[in-house]
């Protein structure tokens, strides 16, 4: 997955982190990832989850 993660990509469960204020949105199942809702940024990082680099469960 890109880093940063844009709004509207597809991503799995996990944490994301607003690029811009830092906000932490989690997500519960795959789905589309919105723009984040304090600020209306447009990109993510990934905190924890099946996107993130250090995710300790790769692949499932």
């Amino acid at each position: 997955m890109a880093e940063p993660v844009p709004a509207g990509s597809d991503v799995s469960a996990g944490t994301y982190v607003c690029t811009n204020c830092g906000y932490e949105l989690g997500v519960q199942s795959s789905e589309s990832i919105p723009p984040c809702p304090e600020c209306s940024n447009g990109a993510w990082r990934t905190a924890s989850g099946g996107d993130a680099a250090d995710d300790p469960y790769p692949g499932r």
